[in-house]
């Protein structure tokens, strides 16, 4: 089998294969990329709340632990605190909630995972265990041939020799010319 031929089969194949994960990759690098605009693994949400609890200057585990169990969520204490303007800080788990003793009222805040872009993410980081990076290291080399491979396939004015290393300039100039700006 002549080597122009073998390429494109295995440029093929393993371009098929690595379809899923490269879908995956693109789209958690898009939420990853605009991590400075919204949180791309949680949710932020705020409700407004009404405890039923008496207004005092300060509170045990188990008057906070009651006055939570009442809103009806599953709300998990962690601790809590009276600050300075009399307003009580409650922290549970995955995120707070503020209150005004004499009222009651509160404001809630939490964090809720946004499924499957959460766990798109951390495979993208490779945050997960090791036999993952093995995974990423693996598509990473494979990319790197398909990259390359790519490059030999097709022959004539539309292969590397003709309008194919003028694009492929281009596709390094662009990340050099951002290296250089901006470093």
């Amino acid at each position: 089998m002549k080597i122009r031929k073998l390429l494109r089969v295995l440029h093929r194949d393993f371009g098929y294969f690595i379809t899923g994960i490269t879908l995956i990759y693109a789209f958690s690098g898009i939420f990853l990329n605009h991590a400075n605009d919204f949180n791309p693994d949680y949710r932020v949400i705020y409700n407004e709340v009404l405890l039923d609890i008496t207004n005092k200057e300060s509170y045990s585990k188990n008057e906070i632990v009651d006055a939570l169990g009442k809103l009806g969520h599953n709300i998990k204490y962690k601790k809590h605190y009276t600050s300075k303007s009399g307003l009580v800080k409650v922290f549970i788990q995955n995120g707070t909630l503020i209150f005004n003793p004499e009222t009651g009222k509160g404001e809630m805040e939490f964090l809720k995972k946004r499924h499957l872009i959460y766990e798109m993410n951390h495979l993208h980081k490779a945050t997960i265990q090791k036999s993952w990076k093995w995974v990423s290291d693996a598509m990473s080399v494979i990319l790197i041939f398909v990259a390359i491979s790519g490059l030999f396939i097709l022959k004539g004015k539309n292969g590397l020799k003709g309008r194919g290393w003028w694009l492929v300039l281009v596709g390094f100039l662009v990340p050099l010319l951002f290296m250089v700006t901006y470093f």
